[in-house]
């Protein structure tokens, strides 16, 4: 129902406080989400409870793979995006490896440009969030099939452009290009001298994205650092993480890290990195490390994404499986990425005025890793719009009350793509998380 009654008046503040992410992912009920009323005034329709089924959010969670392949004379591809679709976007560029092609190595062409951001431009459309690589191999398993180091510099400079006109669209860039499907490994380029060059082209080609590598060990090495002098590192703005595409195939994820001391070493220094971390989870936890324990760790190297289609086996035995009152595969959904909920709803009357504060709080497994703004409103078409950031996590608004006996309020909560996410919290309609109704007295 519209508050025709309710009197506008001024938008009076903006509350910045300071929350922190709920290291341990769990354990977070209605008993730990307050509501404070020091009028004694009715908030209806709240639902105060931690969702247990699916929340999807953009660009978070399990993706599904997509394949495009761009060559010297490109045609457009069949398109087969969803609306708001989180796909793994691997781009076969062989064409341009003398490697592949037998010829030679090419320049990108303007045709395969304009075929890859006439695909960017349609996902856009479908408000769609992609992860991208880039490989050499035709995505056939192939080995040494790359072109010079050089030519591969001048790809990644030519592909940029397309990738920085969209980059709100794109959640990450996997630096890719070596070895079999671009996963860095089984090549003769498959060294640290390689990645030493390729990397810093990758980071000054591809503006404010995050550029992911296969294994830890390529970062701190590129950086300067051993793995005895990892807890030196303490650099918050270096734009790289990590894609672990063999997560739980073995006790070192299939060749991720080298020893056990070494995971325990790595996987701090990935957190430090403070970027988002993905890949495919190819085996299910082993002996060495329980449920609970990977999720520490999955909380401690900020996983946002894993492969849904990698191994069916796999996410049947998650769906199977009871974890914290819901599936296991429930519990990675809604923990994958950022997931805020509503911490506390305080509201006041005071002078005829109404006055809302909403805390937020994050419970997944990462800090917030894009630009987010907040719009609280009331269902009076007042509203007040902020940023959100891991530091910035609340918002208020004030009105007049004038002769009214109610007002419902919203929050939604967008990125600057404007796709909306729903909160693990309230109620989510027409991409607007509903918080509830205030009975006034």
């Amino acid at each position: 129902m519209k508050i025709k009654s309710l009197i506008p008046i001024f938008i009076l503040s903006l509350c910045l406080f300071g929350c922190f992410k709920n290291k341990d992912n769990k354990n977070i009920t209605t008993d730990t989400i307050t509501i404070t009323n020091t009028n004694n005034d009715e908030l209806v329709d709240f639902k105060k409870d931690i969702k247990t089924t699916e929340v999807i959010n953009p660009g978070m969670g399990f993706y599904r793979t997509r394949y495009l392949t761009l060559k010297r004379e490109s045609e457009k591809p069949d398109y087969d995006f969803e609306y708001y679709g989180f796909y793994h976007v691997r781009i076969d560029i062989s064409d341009f490896s003398k490697a592949y092609n037998g010829i030679d190595d090419y320049d990108i062409t303007e045709s395969a440009i304009n075929v890859l951001t006439d695909y960017f431009a349609n996902a856009k459309a479908n408000k769609c969030s992609l992860i991208i690589r880039f490989a050499y191999d035709g995505y056939a398993g192939d080995a040494n099939k790359e072109p010079s180091i050089s030519k591969m510099k001048e790809h990644i400079k030519s592909l940029s452009e397309a990738i920085n006109s969209y980059k709100d669209l794109i959640i990450a860039v996997e630096c890719g290009l070596i070895g079999p499907w671009g996963e860095m490994h089984t090549s003769t380029l498959d060294t640290q001298e390689t990645y030493n060059e390729l990397l810093p082209v990758w980071l000054n080609e591809v503006k404010d994205l995050p550029i992911l590598v296969r294994k830890p060990v390529f970062i701190y090495k590129y950086l300067g650092y051993t793995l005895n002098t990892l807890d030196e590192f303490n650099d918050k703005n270096i734009r790289l993480g990590m894609y672990d595409d063999g997560y739980y195939g073995t006790d070192l994820d299939t060749g991720t890290y080298e020893t056990i001391e070494a995971r325990e070493k790595e996987t701090k220094f990935i957190n430090k990195l403070n970027n988002l971390t993905g890949g495919e989870c190819i085996g299910e936890p082993t002996k060495l490390f329980s449920y609970e324990e990977i999720i520490k760790e999955m909380n401690l190297i900020n996983l946002t994404y894993l492969n849904y289609e990698w191994d069916d086996s796999i996410v049947a035995s998650w769906k199977n499986k009871t974890y914290d009152n819901q599936s296991f595969y429930n519990y990675m959904v809604n923990h994958m990425g950022f997931k805020l909920y509503v911490d506390s709803f305080n509201y006041e009357i005071t002078n005829d005025r109404i006055r809302v504060d909403i805390n937020l709080a994050n419970m997944g497994f990462s800090h917030i890793t894009r630009e987010l703004t907040a719009k609280l409103y009331f269902d009076n078409g007042v509203s007040v719009t902020m940023p959100i950031t891991d530091s910035v996590l609340s918002i208020n608004l004030s009105i007049g009350v004038g002769n009214s006996n109610s007002i419902k309020v919203y929050l939604k909560i967008t990125d600057n793509s404007g796709r909306s996410y729903e909160l693990m919290n309230g109620s989510y309609i027409n991409e607007a998380n509903y918080l509830g109704e205030i009975k006034l007295k």
